[in-house]
């Protein structure tokens, strides 16, 4: 089991909002939204950047 780790960024406030907006609709408000959708993005974004 893999633990967790917080870090803080700064990103545009409209970028920030759009993606609320469909991650909350995702997610359901569930107890870490937020956070698994950002973690769910980020894995997105690396498989597509992958090059093997």
């Amino acid at each position: 089991m893999s633990k967790n780790k917080r870090v803080t960024i700064s990103i545009n406030n409209d970028v920030d909002l759009n993606f609320r907006k469909i991650a909350s609709s995702k997610m359901l408000f569930k107890t870490g939204w937020y956070s698994k959708a950002v973690e769910e993005a980020m894995l997105l974004w690396i498989e597509k950047e992958d090059i093997k």
